[in-house]
């Protein structure tokens, strides 16, 4: 890859990362001011904002390692990166994406956790009795770009030959 194109696609990964990043941070921010007092309900027992500090990751498990997650959470981002980077230039926007989307979540999280010591989330689904784990944007990110990992997977990319379906 030749300079002119490697420097294209570091300053399209930094402005892209830095938006989404910004928005989950902010997003955090307008929780933590408006949330730690009281609960909005948007749809009543359904979809309300509620401020919760995850210690642990997914659901709560492994609550208290915080060193365990930033040290694991550095790795992973590096390796997105690097994934970024690897990718060939044409046929593969969706897959960038994908890598784009899960490193900011991963990063907008591993910021809360270095800054806080937990994770601010403050999403909230509720059906009936079951109230489904708290979330925020950076969680967002990364389910949506690894559901949009498996379909890529399964239906657009051949691994095994080392190209793709879609144009």
């Amino acid at each position: 890859m030749n300079k002119k194109n490697y420097l294209y696609r570091g300053i399209t990964f930094v402005l892209i990362c830095t938006v989404l990043i910004s928005l989950d941070q902010v997003t955090k921010y307008m929780a933590v001011n408006a949330l730690s007092n009281n609960n909005v309900d948007i749809i009543r027992d359904f979809f309300s904002f509620e401020l919760v500090h995850n210690y642990g990751a997914a659901f709560g498990i492994l609550q208290n390692k915080r060193v365990f997650f930033c040290i694991l959470t550095i790795i992973f981002c590096i390796v997105m990166e690097y994934i970024y980077f690897k990718l060939p230039q044409k046929g593969y926007i969706p897959a960038k994406a994908v890598v784009i989307g899960i490193f900011c979540g991963a990063c907008g999280n591993l910021i809360d956790r270095i800054h806080n010591g937990y994770v601010v989330d403050f999403i909230a689904f509720d059906f009936g009795s079951y109230s489904f784990p708290r979330f925020n944007m950076a969680d967002i990110y990364i389910t949506i770009s690894s559901f949009a990992a498996i379909i890529l997977l399964l239906f657009v990319y051949d691994i095994e030959k080392g190209e793709h379906d879609g144009k």
